[in-house]
């Protein structure tokens, strides 16, 4: 009897009952192959989508500038420099009668308050930040005539704060005072001037 040796490496099994490595592969391959394809999809989709969106803001970009364009249109703009140059004037109008000071009626009251033997040998009036300052020099007869001039500053309404100093004797043997008082705005306003004239 003759030894049984297998001449051939040729399989006598059927060639599909084996398993080979290489499907194993081809099933990761597949799967990674799905998992790309569905990103790429999902890639292209939303590319899409912002492409889209993209083009709708542009345009509403352009329809809000035309619609902003339309309005400063409607709203002339050269009226409205016009209207806003006028409120300046105003303004400006304004703050110079605010401020505008008539002396004329403070020498006015001075010359009623003076009595008959008093003489005034200087007067300085300051008007600064909407506060008026007035400082006298004068000059007295007598000391009677003094005390009474002294009676009628004191007890006006428009002068504030009245105050006598430096009593001396001059060379001509009159009495020598100086006078010192705020007044009040509103005797020197031209604004008040105007309103108390209508």
């Amino acid at each position: 009897m003759e030894p049984k040796f297998q001449t051939s490496f040729i399989p006598k099994k059927p060639i599909g009952s084996t398993v080979s490595p290489s499907s194993n592969i081809s099933a990761g391959g597949s799967l990674f192959s799905s998992i790309a394809t569905v990103v790429f999809v999902i890639t292209l989709l939303t590319s899409g989508a912002l492409f889209v969106y993209k083009n709708i803001l542009s345009g509403q970009v352009e329809q809000y500038d035309k619609e902003i364009n339309d309005a400063s249109n409607a709203i002339q703009p050269q009226k409205i420099q016009d209207l806003i140059d006028a409120n300046s004037r105003v303004t400006v109008t304004k703050t110079l009668l605010d401020n505008h000071v008539v002396v004329s009626k403070l020498l006015t009251l001075l010359n009623d308050l003076t009595i008959k033997r008093i003489r005034f040998t200087s007067l300085n009036y300051i008007n600064k930040n909407k506060e008026s300052s007035l400082s006298i020099s004068l000059e007295a007869q007598t000391y009677n005539a003094l005390v009474q001039e002294q009676s009628l500053l004191q007890s006006n309404e428009f002068i504030k704060n009245p105050v006598f100093s430096n009593f001396s004797l001059g060379d001509n043997g009159f009495i020598t005072v100086d006078f010192s008082a705020t007044v009040d705005p509103s005797l020197v306003s031209y604004k008040k001037s105007v309103e108390l004239s209508q």
